[in-house]
């Protein structure tokens, strides 16, 4: 029975055929054509608006569509082998399997359609982008997958009523089949993985090395069965498969909706966003730093607090600097500067909002009087 893996990257869990959706460049600097931000400052000395600049489509993309067709059509293949050994042989392991790769290919074919709309630009009704259309049509599949396992232990329920031996010849062959393609297929998915650091396209090639491991089990079973010619054991490795497949799955739904709730980036991820800002000392402090993601675009915005007497060309020039330093942390950012004036903010936040300090810097600004300080 097909597997759902949690991938290893943080924030994104993915784990059926065809989640070829994530859309993201090699780490390091983004090299896909820098993402729009946008800038706002405020205060009397800093007033005004960034420039904007172009949002583009990595070209990798359609290595990552290759791919993914291949994943498809052998998908579909094997599916076609799996249901056809299930009914010749009777085994509703093998039988289940089938059932349940029918349910991937489905789910595959409805991501590969999002794919298109998950990949757009932003544009006026959507200005953070469309990533959020994978996330739900991640969610959709969650729900199909529990939908197919659950008629999987109705069926091996049935057949434990009544049992009956299987012809475990042919289903070993098929299983054997099954496993030697998901191999190949999982290894050249994997190195398209690393060529365009696809998180997706790993997921799904961990999601073929678990349906390896589910056809081993498949053929362990079968072969228990030739030796202890004990039928209901078909029906029980069925049902302990579909269970596994139910535990995962509804993990992997919580984790689909992370994103569709504007859970903030892991840990990890924004603690590289805050040495980037710690680095720069003309930053004397920062505060209100937000993120989040959608799709595979992280989206993060974080007002910085520099010199007051700064002329509004060098707060805006220190804000672009600042900017390409955080792009530099993490790929796919899409960042929002806004620059005030340190001592105006302080005040600000003092006498309006009753925060003595809002500054999340790590340590204390040069030339700073300490009581301007947190």
């Amino acid at each position: 029975m097909s597997k759902v893996l949690r991938t290893s990257a943080p924030g994104l869990m993915i784990g059926l055929p065809g989640m070829w959706v994530d859309i993201r460049p090699s780490t390091g600097e983004d090299t896909r054509a820098p993402p729009r931000h946008r800038r706002t400052v405020s205060g009397r000395r800093m007033a005004g608006r960034g420039s904007g600049h172009g949002y583009g489509m990595n070209s990798s993309i359609k290595l990552r569509r290759r791919a993914a067709r291949l994943s498809v059509i052998s998908n579909t293949g094997l599916v076609i082998v799996k249901i056809a050994a299930g009914l010749v042989t009777g085994s509703i392991a093998v039988l289940a399997e089938g059932i349940q790769s029918t349910v991937d290919i489905l789910a595959s074919l409805m991501i590969y359609a999002t794919l298109g709309v998950a990949s757009r630009p932003p544009d006026r009704g959507h200005p953070y982008g469309h990533g959020k259309f994978e996330n739900l049509t991640s969610a959709a599949q969650m729900l199909l997958i529990l939908g197919s396992t659950a008629f999987i232990l109705y069926q091996a329920y049935r057949r434990l009523l009544q049992p009956r031996m299987p012809d475990v010849d042919w289903g070993i062959a098929a299983m054997g089949l099954v496993l030697a393609v998901d191999l190949a297929v999982s290894t050249h998915l994997q190195r398209v993985a690393r060529q365009t650091d696809s998180l997706a396209l790993e997921a799904e090639a961990q999601h073929l090395r678990a349906d390896m491991y589910a056809c081993a089990g498949i053929i362990l079973g079968l072969v228990a069965v030739r030796l202890t010619g004990w039928a209901p054991l078909d029906p029980l490795i069925a049902a302990g498969l579909a269970v596994v497949v139910i535990v995962t799955a509804i993990r992997l739904m919580r984790a689909s909706l992370r994103p569709l709730l504007d859970q903030s980036l892991p840990a990890e991820e924004e603690a590289q966003i805050r040495r980037a800002l710690d680095a720069d000392d003309r930053v004397m402090g920062y505060h209100k730093l937000r993120t989040r993601q959608a799709g595979a675009q992280r989206h993060v915005d974080v007002h910085i607090m520099l010199e007051d007497s700064l002329p509004l060309s060098e707060a805006h020039a220190i804000g672009e600097e600042i900017e390409r330093a955080i792009r530099k942390t993490l790929p796919s950012l899409d960042v929002v500067v806004h620059v005030e004036p340190y001592a105006e903010e302080i005040s600000h936040q003092a006498t309006q909002h009753g925060i003595p300090h809002p500054n999340e810097k790590r340590r204390q600004p040069r030339d700073t009087p300490p009581s301007q300080c947190p």
